[in-house]
């Protein structure tokens, strides 16, 4: 009896572990093909990690290729607009001193201007005083004949009764010659008209000669003015420094 149920025992335990076996093996089976799921799962996503890094990688060294391209265009751009700098400044520079020359011509010329219209007009006073001193000399002629005609009226008036007589007995004959008292009254006159055209000469022949005067000013104004240009324009020339000479001492 004993031994039958040992043996039962034993075959209930078979049929178990034959039931539970199976069971057992497919839930190991269903582990294992998850972790190898979860192991591919994983490798694909560093797989596509690696990918995307990858890409990243590529898109960064195409922008760093195209970023040193377009440095190399703009220092290329640089230098080109550089050079064009330069060659605007070198231009302004000319054109800056063209403009520099015109208007230091343009002064001088101004200058020049003043000083001919000066030159003019005082030659034209100078002219014209000349025409004064022609007329004051002829008023003196006039003045030195009646003066002239008067002592040599006088003289024969002197000389002696007869002469004087016979003189005013042709002269009532029909003598036009004036008489010493319408000379002296003739020599009058000449002589104030004389005076006022001396007068008038004097006047003109100093208004010319201060408009001569304003005109060499003038004139050496521009001189100045274009040696101040020339030495402006000219090269900087080193500067001349005179030696101090030492002082000497009282008594020797």
């Amino acid at each position: 009896m004993k031994r039958f149920r040992t043996v039962l025992s034993l075959s209930i335990a078979c049929i178990f572990a034959l039931t539970t076996l199976p069971r057992a093996m497919s839930e190991t089976t269903a582990a294992a093909n998850a972790k190898v799921l979860l192991d591919e799962a994983k490798k694909n996503q560093a797989e596509r990690k690696r990918a995307a890094m990858q890409k990243e990688l590529d898109r960064l060294a195409e922008d760093a290729k195209k970023g040193k391209q377009e440095m190399e265009e703009q220092e290329k751009s640089i230098s080109k607009v550089g050079s064009a700098v330069d060659e605007s400044k070198g231009i302004l520079d000319q054109l800056a001193g063209r403009k520099k020359h015109i208007a230091q011509d343009m002064e001088l010329m101004i200058l020049r201007i003043e000083a001919e219209r000066l030159k003019t007009e005082g030659l034209a006073l100078l002219n014209n005083a000349h025409g004064k001193a022609v007329e004051a000399l002829t008023k003196r002629n006039e003045e030195i004949d009646l003066r002239t005609a008067l002592v040599t009226a006088e003289i024969q008036k002197m000389s002696s009764s007869e002469i004087a007589q016979d003189y005013d007995s042709k002269k009532g004959k029909g003598d036009s010659s004036p008489t010493t008292t319408e000379l002296r009254k003739n020599l009058s006159k000449a002589e104030g008209r004389s005076s006022f055209a001396n007068s008038r000469a004097r006047e003109a022949m100093d208004a010319a000669s201060l408009k001569l005067q304003q005109a060499e000013a003038a004139a050496a104004k521009v001189e100045k003015k274009q040696a101040e240009f020339t030495t402006e324009n000219a090269p900087h020339a080193p500067v001349v420094i005179e030696a101090v000479k030492p002082k000497t001492k009282r008594g020797h």
